[in-house]
């Protein structure tokens, strides 16, 4: 019985992936990517997202945030992605997504996100992904209730 436990106690500390999963409270632990000054993280470009509420979506009403990305090893200088930046509204739980997401580029770095709007309450992910054309490269995944 104890070789049983210790080989499920073995399989369980193995089984655990690396994930690119956000809530709203941050990053879980496993992304080990992330720190505290980069919490959402793209490996392809080694630059860090930072997603600020400018103004928060109601049942209602549009959203909107600012989107910045910085340079993994040097937080201090904002750079644009080589690739698109994209958001896509998705709830997991009844299979859709919502409304497109407006993204417009401010200056260098700095991107404005609008439009952001969830069609009904519930469990949501802010999908955000860095795009080769209609190709997602990589995504982070924020998650968020409405």
């Amino acid at each position: 019985m104890r070789k049983f436990l210790l080989i499920l106690a073995f399989f369980s500390l193995i089984a655990c992936g690396d994930s690119h999963r956000v809530n709203d409270h941050g990053p879980f632990l496993r992304n080990e990517e992330a720190t505290a000054e980069c919490k959402m993280h793209f490996k392809t470009e080694s630059l860090c997202l930072k997603a600020t509420w400018d103004s928060l979506p109601t049942e209602s009403t549009f959203g909107s945030m600012t989107l910045t990305f910085t340079d993994k090893s040097n937080p201090e200088r904002i750079i644009s992605p080589h690739r698109a930046p994209f958001i896509l509204l998705w709830m997991p739980s009844m299979g859709h997504g919502s409304s497109p997401v407006t993204i417009t580029l401010i200056e260098d770095g700095i991107y404005k996100a609008d439009d952001i709007f969830f069609i009904m309450p519930g469990p949501w992910e802010i999908r955000y992904q860095i795009k080769d054309g209609d190709k997602v490269v990589e995504e982070i995944i924020q998650e968020i209730t409405i």
